[in-house]
């Protein structure tokens, strides 16, 4: 593996380690992955994703006084910012359509991706330790989100338990998931780090009721080599190496599994290779 490759691994898992340690908890800085609101269509009592994100487990009252303080549907056109790194928090944001991601810059000008995000996560929340955002969050496409006050949501935390508990527990969800990803970047080959990956993206979209056998690679190949600490000729490489074998089938920007089993054969392959 090439010393700048490993070089850009090891800084992304210090930053998850150190983020996690300025914040004086166990929980991670990036927890917006996972903490969803679903689509949220015009209310939150008509989403179809409903239990997976906020108002899951909340009395019909309760998400009434969620739904009153939601903003839907602003437009963020390819490539925008919706927030950018040391920007003050001042909301958070239920993605509707298309998909953004994260970028942390460290004092010495190193870009790294943190995160990709679609319809039914929330982005914002990085910024809970101090009030500033700890990453920039940028269209992949031309993309929706629907706006929450941050202020107001904390109100609502204060008067509602029940909200306050669905938090803890899905960022309890992201903090594990992030011990995966620690465990992906630091011990998977580059095989099993491309499989990994279509395998959580095909999980997500199952999860908001679509197809688990068709994945959207929204994000450029320079983005997810530098998400997954690859090259992008590795990247190419590897994709092209699976479809191959029969296990996907990658038709410019979307990929095809074919076979969930023998990929997931593939994401357990945990030594390092010469062409990462």
């Amino acid at each position: 593996m090439p010393d700048k490759h490993r070089l850009a691994l090891c800084a992304r898992m210090i930053c998850i380690i150190m983020m996690r340690a300025e914040t004086g908890s166990t929980e991670h800085p990036f927890m917006e992955r996972h903490l969803q609101l679903g689509d949220l269509k015009r209310t939150c009592s008509r989403c179809s994703l409903q239990q997976l994100c906020l108002p899951y487990g909340l009395e019909s009252a309760d998400i009434e006084h969620l739904e009153q303080v939601v903003s839907p549907a602003n437009p963020i056109a390819r490539e925008r910012e919706l927030f950018a790194q040391g920007d003050r928090l001042t909301a958070i944001y239920a993605i509707r359509g298309g998909s953004l991601k994260t970028v942390l810059v460290n004092e010495d000008g190193l870009e790294q991706v943190m995160g990709f995000y679609y319809p039914g996560d929330v982005l914002g929340l990085d910024g809970l330790a101090d009030q500033r955002h700890r990453c920039s969050a940028v269209a992949l496409e031309n993309a929706s989100v629907c706006r929450i006050p941050f202020d107001r949501l904390d109100e609502l935390v204060d008067r509602l338990p029940s909200l306050r508990r669905q938090i803890m527990r899905l960022m309890s969800q992201a903090l594990s998931e992030d011990e995966q990803l620690l465990l992906t970047l630091g011990r998977k080959s580059s095989e099993a780090r491309i499989a990994t990956l279509l395998l959580n993206l095909s999980r997500r979209r199952e999860a908001r009721n679509a197809s688990p056998d068709r994945v959207v690679l929204s994000m450029s190949r320079s983005d997810l080599a530098n998400f997954l600490g690859m090259r992008v000729e590795t990247v190419s490489r590897v994709l092209h190496r699976l479809q191959g074998t029969g296990v996907i089938r990658v038709n410019r920007r979307e990929v095809e599994i074919h076979n969930h089993d023998i990929l997931r054969e593939w994401a357990s392959r945990g030594a390092w290779v010469a062409d990462q």
